[in-house]
């Protein structure tokens, strides 16, 4: 069974002009309901996150001072990231409604979730508000399933356009976590270098996949060279996704070309990796997607993948037109850089 979170009241964190705004889960909840299979879907809230389990990766320093500064009426915590009267609240609330999930696929009650919530969280550091995002809703999620579910080890994928820095960071020197994370190169945030592969006790437990602009749905094909055999040696209890939209090619935030129907096979290597390994226990965290066409249309592909791997995907927009890339030989570098 497939469960759901969808955020209910996440209009309280919106800065008009801002393309990180409610009008992207509104895109996802008219889609939903259109389609009778998804609209049926058990959904599961978890309400705000504790700050227990927050400060299992994020300094209370730094959760004082977004809570402080909401208090004062919000404004720009950085460049990118504005936080409103609200926005820790809502923050908290998504994150919750992650972990919800969490419970729920490691006590057996749901095979699997996507947790629809925003913003973001792959960007925000332990003790750093960053790229659009305030709580790392992953990572936090990561650290619940070890301490509340036994869960050992820990998969997180991340399919975002955008290098998940501050998921990295969290679990940078932790061999009980692998890190997965393909990307565009050379965009936000300018982390994950290819050779970047953790430090201390978590070196080899980092991947980073950097690809170039306009790869295309070759991207699938990457993640299907190189996931399953990292999984095959880790041996995952669990399995987080991070997955963003922005890789779409209609995405105003980045080049990388991909179709739906791309992000829906990428996505889906993730669940046959969960179905080998961790008893399909998977959980999927909404991070990016601008476009709100393309985000609506892939995370509805996403969902009918989580429901059934056999299912058509309807892509409106089709495949870009553009070349893709090869990524053989990017493919067999990883393959030799970490012993697969």
């Amino acid at each position: 069974m497939t469960a759901l979170t969808l955020l209910a009241d996440d209009a309280r964190h919106a800065q008009p002009g801002h393309p990180e705004r409610p009008a992207r889960l509104a895109a996802i909840r008219h889609a939903i309901a259109a389609d009778p299979v998804l609209a049926a879907l058990p959904r599961l809230s978890g309400g705000p996150v504790s700050r227990r389990a927050l400060e299992r990766i994020h300094d209370p320093a730094y959760l004082n001072l977004v809570e402080t500064f909401c208090d004062r009426g919000g404004g720009d915590l950085d460049v990118d990231t504005y936080a409103t009267p609200d926005s820790l609240r809502v923050a908290t609330e998504a994150c919750g409604n992650v972990l919800a999930l969490v419970d729920a696929v490691c006590r057996g009650e749901a095979s699997n979730g996507f947790a629809l919530g925003r913003p973001p969280g792959h960007h925000a550091r332990p003790a750093q508000a960053m790229g659009f995002c305030i709580v790392s809703n992953v990572a936090v999620a990561a650290r619940h399933a070890q301490a509340e579910h036994r869960a050992d080890r820990v998969l997180v994928v991340d399919l975002d356009v955008h290098h998940g820095n501050g998921t990295q960071e969290a679990f940078h020197d932790d061999p009980s976590v692998l890190f997965v994370s393909t990307h565009q190169a050379d965009i936000y945030p300018g982390t994950g270098a290819f050779d970047d592969v953790g430090v201390g006790a978590g070196a080899g437990f980092t991947v980073n996949l950097p690809v170039p602009a306009e790869t295309g749905d070759e991207l699938a094909g990457l993640v299907r060279a190189v996931l399953p055999p990292l999984a095959d040696r880790f041996r995952p209890d669990l399995v987080l996704l991070s997955f963003g939209a922005d890789a779409h090619r209609l995405d105003p935030l980045a080049g990388l070309e991909m179709s739906v129907i791309g992000l829906a096979q990428a996505a889906g290597v993730v669940q046959e990796v969960a179905d080998v390994h961790a008893d399909g226990r998977l959980v999927v965290t909404l991070e990016g997607g601008y476009h709100l066409d393309a985000l609506a249309a892939s995370v509805i592909a996403v969902l009918r993948r989580l429901v059934d791997p056999a299912a058509p995907i309807d892509d409106p927009f089709g495949p870009t037109a553009r070349p893709a890339q090869d990524l053989g030989p990017l493919a067999e570098a990883a393959r030799q850089r970490h012993g697969l």
